[in-house]
Formats: structure tokens, C-alpha cells, sequence
């Protein structure tokens, strides 16, 4: 009887076995570079490791689309190389990885011409909140992004790439927003709206106002009513333009009821969401919707106060006197005479001023 031949065994991460035990990495994690296992954590599978700012460990995790190694500008300039040396006189590596760069906040944090520098120009960018007191993880978030952004455009410009520093200076001069980088404030974490000078996202305020205006046919025929009474007459055109005219006038003045409705955007006054930079709306949105009021003023007038007002203007007629004196004070006056006339009757209105 034969022996039969067995299949060769699985050799460490053959991807024709599914059962096969994982190939062990050939390329060794750069010193202090970690991986998230995401037991507890929210960054599963993330690559980072720890920077020392001010006396101060800060992690910093590196986005998915950028490796540690990967290199920030290979093709640095002399003039470019100088200016590197000048600002990091401690970092003697060659290479410009990702990890190596962004550690160089190390040794220029604690220069403060240099450090204040960035500073500046990270605040312009809008890449932290405060150019006068951001505390360590700001300014490490945020040059970690920078040179991470430096890293992306290399793979993508090749030659055409500039410096993390380059690009941190472009960024002040415009806002990091406006030179459309791969790299959003949102995703590098940073505490900055990535406009310039930090400016919070405008949002437009606008505020339509439905006015309510007593009906005219019923203010002129109020008019008319208080003409003919004291006055025995009707208004004449003028008569009711000017009635409608301070009506409408003291409608303006006299607000007598509202019934508003808002619906609110961001709050610059509020608190900012760290991730995102922008205000907090009180339903804890940061979307950046705009604020829309929408007033309904009453400005109407009782009908008593229409007829006050009718009858005001009216007594500011010469008229008003002479008929008054020719119809209601006459017959009073002839009530005052006695038997003599006792059998007259009244021949004109006897009512007031409402």
C-alpha cells in the first residue's frame, strides 16, 4: 500500500490559505511608532506616537492616507535645506520622513522666536484658536497636520512639492481653507476654523417682518362718520389721504403685538466644537445653518382709537367751530331763551367728540 503525498505545508501568510498564520512584517515600525489595537479606543488600527512639547507627552496620531516614513520633501533646496537648518539647528536627519519632521517641534518649541513664529502663522491659518496663549497639543496637532498635508502634496506634485514650512507660510497668507488642502482642520484634529486669522464662518442673518395694518375702507369710513357728525359733511380726498397718511404713521410707532419665530444657526457667542472649529448652536449643531426670524407685528388700532384719531382731525377744521355753534350750541341757546320758544325743537346734532 502507497503512501499518500500530503499537500506542502502552508508557508506563513500564503494568501491561498485563509488558515494560514500572518506573515510577520518585513519592514521593522520605525522606533516609538505604535499602532492602535482599538481595544477601548476610537482610533482602531491608527498609527502614532509621542512627541515631548514643552515638557509635555502629546500622542500624535498620523491619518490613514499618510505613512510614518513616507517623505515630506525629498527634493528640498539648498536655499530650503538652510532654512530648515536654521529653524531645527538640532535635527541632523536627512531622510524628512513624516515621524522625523513632525518631531522636530521638540527641539523648536523651546526657542521663542522660533516658536512664536509658527505660532503666528498657525493662527493666521487658522489652525489653532490663539496666537497668545495655545497650549502644547494646539500647536502639536496642528504642525503635525502641516507636515502630514506637506507629505500628501509630495506624493501628488512630485517636484512641484514645498516644504512643511513653505506650506505653513502659504497657509497664513490665505487661510488653510482657501489653498484646498487634502488635509481638513476636521481631519487633522486641530483647534482652528481654517479660515484666516481663525474668523468664524460668516452665517447670514436675515428677519422678514409681516406688518398688519388696520383695513382702510374702515379707517376712512370712520373718518367720514366723525366729519358728519361734527362737521356735517363729508371728507374731501385730501381730508382722507391725510387721515389714512397719520394712521399709518402711528401704526409704524405703536407696535401693539408680535409673534416671532427663529430658527438659529451657529452662535458666535456659544461654544466651539474642537473638532470642527465652528460655534455650537443651542441644538449642539455646528453645521452652520443660517438664522432665519420671521416677525408677524399687529400693528392694528382698535376701532375706539380710529374714532378718537378721526375726531381729533376733525376738530382741527375751522369748520368744526362754526357748525358746532350753528346746530348743537344753538340749541342749547335757544333752550336758555324760555316759554317764548318752548315749542322749537333741535335742528342739528347733538353728540361729542368721541
Amino acid at each position: 500500500m502507497s503512501t499518500p503525498t500530503l499537500p506542502p505545508a502552508p508557508s506563513p501568510g500564503d494568501p491561498g490559505n485563509p488558515q494560514a498564520p500572518a506573515a510577520s512584517p518585513s519592514t521593522p515600525l520605525p522606533a516609538g511608532l505604535q499602532q492602535d489595537t482599538g481595544a477601548g479606543t476610537t482610533n482602531s488600527g491608527s498609527y502614532f506616537f509621542q512627541v515631548v512639547v514643552n515638557g509635555k507627552p502629546v500622542n500624535i496620531v498620523l491619518n490613514q492616507q499618510v505613512q510614518a516614513t513616507d517623505q515630506v520633501n525629498p527634493n528640498i533646496t539648498a536655499s530650503g535645506e538652510a532654512q530648515r537648518q536654521f529653524l531645527h539647528p538640532n535635527d541632523v536627519t536627512t531622510a524628512n520622513t513624516v515621524m522625523d519632521q513632525i518631531k522636530t517641534i521638540q527641539d523648536w518649541y523651546g526657542q521663542a522666536n522660533v516658536r512664536q513664529k509658527y505660532i503666528n502663522e498657525m493662527y493666521q491659518a487658522g489652525l489653532i484658536s490663539s496666537k497668545k496663549s495655545p497650549s502644547a497639543n494646539e500647536v502639536a496637532a496642528a504642525w503635525a497636520m502641516v507636515v502630514q498635508e506637506a507629505a500628501i502634496q509630495n506624493k501628488t506634485l512630485g517636484s512641484s512639492a514645498v516644504s512643511a514650512d513653505d506650506l505653513l507660510a502659504k497657509a497664513a497668507q490665505q487661510g488653510w481653507s482657501s489653498i484646498n488642502p487634502t488635509l481638513s482642520t476636521q481631519d487633522g484634529g486641530v483647534n482652528g476654523t481654517g479660515n484666516l486669522n481663525n474668523a468664524v464662518d460668516s452665517t447670514s442673518q436675515t428677519e422678514t417682518v409681516y406688518k398688519s395694518y388696520v383695513d382702510p375702507a374702515t379707517a376712512m369710513g370712520t373718518l367720514a362718520d366723525s366729519y358728519f357728525r361734527l362737521m356735517g359733511r363729508n371728507p374731501t380726498p385730501s381730508e382722507y389721504n391725510a387721515f389714512m397718511t397719520s394712521l399709518y404713521g402711528y401704526q409704524n410707532e405703536v407696535n401693539t403685538g408680535s409673534d416671532k419665530t427663529t430658527s438659529k444657526g451657529p452662535n458666535t457667542g456659544a461654544a466651539f466644537d474642537p473638532s470642527t472649529g465652528l460655534p455650537v448652536d443651542q441644538s449642539g449643531s455646528s453645521s452652520g445653518t443660517d438664522t432665519q426670524t420671521n416677525v408677524v407685528s399687529q400693528r392694528g388700532i382698535a376701532q375706539r382709537g380710529i374714532q378718537f384719531l378721526a375726531g381729533q382731525q376733525a376738530l382741527q377744521s375751522p369748520e368744526e367751530g362754526a357748525y358746532q355753534a350753528a346746530t348743537t350750541y344753538f340749541n342749547a341757546f335757544i333752550k336758555a331763551l324760555g316759554a317764548p320758544a318752548a315749542g322749537m325743537e333741535a335742528s342739528g346734532p347733538t353728540t361729542t367728540v368721541p
